[in-house]
């Protein structure tokens, strides 16, 4: 499909993924707990990507972590994903 200018919009490099409803609520609980996990690119120009982990209130964010391995667009928000719901249940599990 051609945009209004006459360019073709490009496909998502990140690659799409559909969650489920435990996954929202740990993206939900980690968002209200001030826990951010995003995906930081790796080189420029390849589609690979690096997860960063911080906690806090920006611009006050102390850095937690990066992942070691980096991640292709099939993979990458499936991981986030696993590093919300391990904080969320890491954290529900003290509480309780």
């Amino acid at each position: 499909m051609k945009s209004i200018y006459g360019r073709r919009r490009r496909a998502n490099p990140m690659g799409t993924y559909r969650r489920s409803r435990e996954e929202d609520k740990a993206l939900v609980w980690c968002i209200r707990n001030n826990i951010c996990i995003s995906p930081r690119k790796a080189k420029w120009k390849e589609y690979i990507w690096f997860i960063d982990i911080e906690k806090g209130v920006y611009p006050n964010r102390q850095w937690v972590g990066t992942s070691p391995d980096t991640f292709g667009p099939s993979e990458i928000w499936k991981k986030i994903s696993e590093y919300q719901i391990y904080y969320y249940d890491k954290r529900i599990r003290k509480e309780i």
